[in-house]
């Protein structure tokens, strides 16, 4: 995967879903017009003939293992996001089951710089519920939202928080900020039956 730099960039006769086929001028990775455009009244640094394909906005991914830190062998935030730009993604979601846990304000901005760093897609780590993904005790919910990386979604990915009293202490935290938990609906008490 490469990255293309085009200032103006004019994609001609592409489907809009709900809009019918149009033209989009982009400049500087922006869209500033759609409608029927003329490459000869704009500066154009390259046209792209869209007839019979679909322009869709970048899809966004809520469910990535990147494994970075700790896993790099697997996966790494350059690999992952690279994966996710071939594909059509502009936006992915970290999942908290790193090493370490993504559980506290810095291990969060720590992702998030790596992805800042990668600059192929936007990478938003998500939070740890509990820390260390044990269920035990709640991570730093409210700090990893007040962060830089501005965690929204917290996740304690492959695990169930089990204890009723320990989600309910996790929703009201991330209610405050217009967070969001997210939950394996599953027992493991019964996950063999």
């Amino acid at each position: 995967w490469r990255r293309v730099s085009l200032m103006n960039l004019l994609i001609k006769g592409a489907d809009l879903i709900g809009a019918g086929r149009q033209d989009v001028l982009i400049r500087d990775g922006v869209i500033t017009q759609i409608g029927t455009l003329e490459a000869g009244t704009q500066t154009i640094d390259q046209t792209i003939k869209a007839d019979g394909l679909i322009a869709l906005p970048g899809l966004v991914d809520i469910h990535t293992h990147l494994r970075e830190p700790g896993r790099e062998d697997a996966e790494t935030v350059a690999s992952g996001s690279a994966a996710a730009a071939i594909g059509g993604f502009t936006a992915i979601l970290a999942m908290a089951n790193t090493t370490p846990v993504t559980d506290t304000a810095e291990a969060a901005e720590h992702v998030a710089e790596i992805g800042r760093l990668a600059a192929l897609v936007d990478v938003q780590p998500v939070g740890a519920v509990t820390k260390g993904l044990a269920g035990q005790e709640l991570a730093e919910l409210a700090g990893m939202a007040r962060s830089r990386a501005r965690v929204r979604l917290f996740f304690d990915d492959g695990r169930c928080v089990h204890d009723a009293a320990l989600m309910l202490r996790a929703l009201e935290q991330v209610k405050a900020f217009g967070g969001v938990v997210s939950q394996h609906s599953q027992d493991l008490k019964l996950a063999d039956h």
